[in-house]
């Protein structure tokens, strides 16, 4: 039970050939030729090959196929084997073709719901909030994005003793602790924004189990197919920090601008290098800058110099903004940079909607040249097809820019409302030794370039502030 005739990894299967292997069986029987399989190279093989080189007798009844009997009808086996194989094939096709309807339509088809969440019992592949857990998903974005690592967060809730994802789920009964890589894969997880993202991988043949990974652009994203646990904003803050700290090395110190350090040439992370055995904190530089081709021509830093002289430059910024009478040239400048932003996204916009048009009217030029016998019914549904998928690809990529636009105008009036933004600023004011998460909270990144300046850009204000070293 379980398997299919594609495969000869069957148990019942190997169990029968291993039988054979040591002469306890010299005749096999089947139904007809597909209960010995669907694949006819393999089907072939043992017909033509393997049993009668063991001195097996094999006899399908309902296809009067005997390997002992001189007929016609052992003649037209490998054409029956064929027949079979492409049977398998064509079921393969239209299961896969029900399912990736079903995930076009955002039904969700895993077999378990994401950590999080339970499955509806009201509406069929439909995914709806756990109460009981929800909250734990939540609490770790907001540790992410206030600084805390994959393995400090597994750490806090260990500590906690909250229960991993499979003992929730009853899947494991013994004491488990959390793991980075479950941290991780909860934050980069767009089912926790109300997304359902899904055919990620393919099979490479009907034939084979074996599975290929699909690029993201090529996975089947449907928005809004159910309710969101965390907001679209820190969503989209995280994935910027865990993008952030990709080439980030690990090291034992826990160091104040770590994750937010850029080059200003390339856009690479900077990493801190160390010295010694005792690895004392050297000087920060990009990758780009090293060997033999020095793609990029970013200068070292001293780090300890470019921690104590960016401080007070956060500082001296800090005070320049609670200077109610700079408010309104901050707001001017970053009302300026919001419209930019907007302006950029609506023209890709709209070169999303006319690449949607003209593909419509490739479909109704397609419909009117079947109409008239130009082409085909077999060409007509070929490349409707194409077109169909490419408009819908389109219609996501709409969507996606529809959306990004909508935050960036949430954020926009956010930022004019500067009572949340006056508090953080004092606390990390009254701070001699800010910690992290005041830090994560105040700043976007900082690029530093070959001239050894430094480009500051705060959440608050989107503005970029440079200050030499």
């Amino acid at each position: 039970m379980g398997f299919h005739g594609t495969t000869f990894e069957r148990p019942e299967f190997n169990r029968m050939i291993s039988d054979i292997e040591v002469q306890r069986i010299n005749m096999v029987i089947t139904k007809d030729l597909s209960r010995l399989g669907r694949d006819y190279i393999k089907t072939g093989y043992y017909i033509e090959n393997y049993f009668p080189e063991k001195g097996v007798r094999y006899v399908s009844i309902l296809d009067g196929v005997d390997t002992f009997l001189d007929s016609t009808n052992n003649d037209v086996t490998p054409f029956k084997a064929i027949i079979n194989d492409m049977y398998a094939k064509d079921i393969s096709k239209k299961i896969k073709g029900v399912l990736k309807e079903k995930e076009l339509k955002g039904e969700y088809l895993g077999s378990f719901a994401p950590y999080g969440y339970k499955k509806s019992s009201n509406y069929k592949n439909r995914l709806e909030i756990d109460e009981n857990v929800s909250y734990i998903v939540k609490r770790i974005f907001e540790l992410y994005s206030t600084g805390n690592g994959f393995q400090k967060i597994a750490t806090i809730l260990d500590n906690d003793n909250i229960k991993t994802p499979s003992q929730y789920m009853n899947m494991s009964y013994q004491r488990e602790t959390w793991n980075p890589k479950s941290i991780r894969a909860i934050l980069i997880n767009e089912a926790y924004i109300g997304n359902t993202v899904q055919n990620k991988c393919v099979s490479i043949s009907y034939k084979i189990k074996k599975k290929r990974k699909k690029t993201p652009e090529e996975y089947i994203r449907v928005e809004n197919t159910h309710e969101a646990i965390v907001s679209k904003e820190l969503f989209y803050k995280v994935q910027e920090i865990i993008k952030s700290k990709k080439t980030v090395s690990t090291t034992k110190h826990d160091l104040l601008f770590k994750g937010l350090m850029f080059c200003h040439n390339c856009g690479r992370k900077s990493r801190v290098c160390y010295r010694g055995k005792k690895e004392k904190i050297g000087y920060i530089d990009c990758s780009l800058a090293r060997g033999k081709d020095k793609k990029c021509k970013t200068a070292n830093y001293n780090y300890n110099k470019f921690e104590e002289k960016t401080l007070n430059a956060i500082r001296d910024i800090c005070r320049v903004y609670c200077d109610k009478n700079a408010l309104k040239e901050i707001y001017e400048k970053c009302k300026n940079n919001y419209n930019n932003m907007i302006d950029k996204e609506k023209s890709n916009l709209r070169d999303i909607v006319e690449r949607i048009e003209k593909v419509l009217k490739k479909l109704e030029k397609l419909y009117r040249d079947n109409l008239n016998e130009i082409i085909t019914d077999e060409e007509y549904h070929r490349y409707s097809r194409e077109f169909i998928e490419e408009r819908e690809t389109l219609k996501r990529q709409q969507k996606i820019i529809q959306d990004k636009i909508k935050l960036i105008m949430e954020k926009q009036e956010s930022s004019k409302n500067d009572d949340e933004v006056d508090k953080t600023i004092k606390e990390f004011l009254k701070l001699e030794n800010p910690s992290k998460k005041i830090l994560y909270e105040l700043i976007d990144r900082i690029e530093l370039d070959e001239y050894k300046n430094i480009y500051i850009y705060f959440n608050f204000s989107e503005l970029n502030v440079i200050n030499q070293i």
